[in-house]
């Protein structure tokens, strides 16, 4: 086998995040299928006008249904390849990164990001049937999504010892993007489903220790006795769909959207843009501004505080 390609596995141990391994490793199948297919290369041989036209390739018709990725993923899709250029210069492998002066896509927002209106999550939300476990569970893991902007993967890899008091205050401790630990104070009325839907589990006789997964499933039809397992991501999307088509919207709701949803409300509250930035770890306020929809009125000019 390739020198460059016994490399890549150890490349991607240098991530500690499961969800960018798997990212970036789908990438740089992907540029090495179009690289093999249409010029015939290997890793040795990629030089920057491959990578350029694999960028526009991309841009145009490289997506699904023949139509071109969106920025953001393109700008992704080129971050994996220099990054392991990178990796490779630094094994003494290449030496130099063909992808390093390649021009990345602007991020423009190709499509509004699928808010949901408060109207739309009160709706949601009483939806459910809290009386059953499987409501309960549903509707803890709900609010907890709209009230705190939390990712799906932070959320899903909640133990019981991560939902604890810190001076009268509940507060999440999860392992955000790039394993980074975070701290996030819960909102009473997710306190309040949480602790109603732990109630319902020990009346089950499902008792949360330490180590057990905060969310677990109610029912496991591979195998039923095996309870005390992290809820399939996959899952919970089909649960928010599930409501989402009863409450009649006609457009696809993801755990992202929830956090679209809280984003979009912060700013609309009047939070400034860098608190909410830090509140949901946005490394830049540029990817904040993508949630902000907020309407601008004529009236909300600034030109009218002029006075001369």
């Amino acid at each position: 086998m390739n020198t460059l390609n016994i490399l890549i596995d150890e490349f991607f141990d240098n991530f500690t995040s499961e969800h960018t391994r798997l990212n970036y490793r789908s990438d740089l199948n992907h540029f090495l299928k179009f690289a093999d297919q249409e010029f015939k290369l290997d890793l040795q041989s990629v030089e920057r006008e491959h990578i350029i036209k694999y960028r526009n390739w991309l841009s145009e018709v490289g997506g699904q249904k023949q139509e071109g990725h969106a920025p953001k993923s393109i700008a992704r899709k080129l971050a994996a390849l220099s990054s392991y250029f990178d990796f490779l210069v630094e094994k003494g492998q290449r030496q130099f990164n063909p992808a390093s002066s390649v021009k990345r896509p602007r991020l423009d927002v190709r499509s509004p990001t699928q808010a949901l209106t408060k109207d739309q999550v009160r709706e949601l939300l009483a939806l459910i049937d809290n009386t059953k476990l499987s409501g309960a569970l549903h509707s803890a893991m709900l609010i907890l999504f709209f009230t705190s902007g939390l990712r799906k993967s932070e959320v899903l890899s909640l133990r019981y010892k991560n939902y604890r008091e810190i001076n009268e205050h509940k507060v999440i401790e999860f392992v955000g993007k790039g394993g980074k630990i975070g701290q996030k104070l819960v909102h009473p009325e997710a306190v309040a489903a949480i602790e109603h839907y732990l109630s319902l589990m020990r009346a089950s006789g499902r008792s949360h220790q330490n180590e057990d997964w905060l969310f677990q499933p109610s029912h496991n039809p591979t195998d039923p006795k095996n309870l005390n397992k992290a809820l399939n991501p996959r899952t919970l999307n089909e649960i928010l769909n599930q409501y989402a088509k009863i409450l009649g919207l006609n457009f696809s709701v993801s755990p992202h959207s929830a956090r679209a949803t809280f984003i979009g409300e912060l700013l609309e509250l009047g939070v400034d843009i860098y608190t909410v930035a830090r509140e949901v770890n946005h490394s830049s306020v540029k990817t904040t501004q993508e949630y902000d929809k907020r309407r601008k009125k004529l009236s909300d000019s600034p030109v009218y505080k002029l006075k001369y």
